[in-house]
């Protein structure tokens, strides 16, 4: 995703035009990968200090703004990724060399060198060069696998635009036609503040966003930047969003029909730490529950529930829900989808942080967790309730 110093926008109005690149820009964009091409196997503080001056030679200004060339090198940052070149840890060379330099009564640089590359078995121009190897400006500069096309270079900038503005947002609403069930998982994976209304022609993500918050602001932006191509990744989506630009709220729009990469990937049965250590928790314990992640959606009036999990064991059926994130008004949504569900038996997992009393969950059994939820005491809440009630 871009940062706020490399987004290109225009306010028209009350509503926000993100500047997204097209075909028109692809020549440049190809003078800019060639350019980067050629700094491969060179250290990025050469990239860094050259690439400018020969960009300006080959690309004129009326071609490209400087602020998009400055986000497609952004984007191009993640894509040529770069590596350490250096035979022996840097930091071990400098251990040796350091040593070297201190046994004598003044600084002899040459001979520290050559006592190193000696005791290291290293020629002494490879102690030299790999001396602060480890360094940012010092590493070099590897290709990808697969040269990237400047068609694809701008559809990954359009999303990355997107992205950053969404990290920007006070709440959004998205429309799901299809694939539904991936998208409010991966939305739930990534732990965002979401409810759920259906109709007839797909499902609403109403969500918080990160300028929400008041705290964890910067962590669940991320999650909702990374959230978002799971919606580009189906047909016939839309999205309104509410974002603030300074001191301004603007209105953000997007839709299928915007030229942005879809690089989504089916999700994990668990992408957070938290929900993997459960589930490997829970097999661990050797019980005959088995925690599924694949639940039913669970029709409540005016809305939908998406429970995280499902516990079963045998034909026992035991909805378990997790709750993270928060605003208050996320809570108090969530509360009243749990009282709208009561006829279902479901164990709630509360953060320990929130800041409401178990009484006001409505639910089979609350239990609370801090940073780790235990699975023990999670199978014996569900083997009361089988208790209580075998069916």
């Amino acid at each position: 995703m871009l940062p706020p110093r490399l987004l290109r926008l225009e306010l028209r109005g009350d509503a926000v035009v993100p500047g997204y690149l097209t075909a028109r820009d692809e020549p440049w964009i190809r003078l800019l990968l060639a350019e980067y091409d050629g700094f491969v196997g060179r250290t990025t503080g050469e990239l860094d200090a050259e690439l400018p001056r020969r960009l300006d030679a080959v690309i004129p200004r009326t071609a490209a703004s400087p602020l998009a060339v400055a986000g497609v090198r952004h984007v191009l940052g993640r894509i040529f990724r770069t590596e350490l070149a250096a035979p022996v840890r840097p930091q071990g060379i400098r251990q040796v060399v350091f040593e070297q330099a201190a046994l004598g009564a003044r600084f002899d640089r040459a001979g520290a060198l050559d006592r190193a590359a000696s005791i290291l078995g290293l020629a002494r121009e490879v102690v030299d060069s790999s001396l602060f190897a480890d360094r940012a400006a010092a590493r070099r500069v590897v290709a990808p696998e697969t040269p990237p096309a400047a068609c694809e270079i701008a559809l990954l900038y359009n999303l990355a635009l997107a992205q950053g503005l969404l990290r920007r947002s006070e709440e959004a609403e998205i429309f799901v036609r299809t694939h539904v069930r991936a998208v409010v998982r991966y939305a739930k994976l990534c732990r965002l503040i979401c409810t759920y209304t259906l109709d007839a022609e797909g499902t609403r993500l109403h969500l918080s966003g990160p300028l929400s918050l008041f705290r964890l602001t910067t962590r669940y932006g991320h999650a909702f930047a990374s959230f978002f191509p799971s919606v580009v990744s189906t047909p016939g989506w839309s999205l309104q969003a509410r974002c603030m630009l300074g001191q301004r709220v603007v209105r953000f729009s997007a839709s299928a029909a915007d030229p942005l990469a879809a690089i989504h990937a089916l999700p994990r049965d668990s992408d957070s730490a938290l929900e993997a250590k459960l589930c490997r928790d829970v097999r661990r314990l050797g019980s005959p529950w088995t925690l599924a992640r694949e639940t039913a959606a669970i029709a409540i009036p005016g809305g939908v529930f998406f429970p995280d999990f499902t516990l079963r064991r045998g034909e026992a059926r035991i909805l378990v829900e997790l709750v993270g994130y928060y605003t208050p008004e996320y809570l108090a949504a969530k509360l009243r989808a749990l009282r709208e569900a009561r006829q279902h038996r479901i164990i709630v997992l509360v953060d320990d942080a929130l800041a409401c009393a178990d009484e006001e969950v409505v639910a089979s059994a609350v239990l609370r967790y801090r940073r780790k939820i235990d699975a023990a005491a999670l199978i014996a809440a569900a083997d009361r309730l089988v208790a209580v009630d075998p069916t």
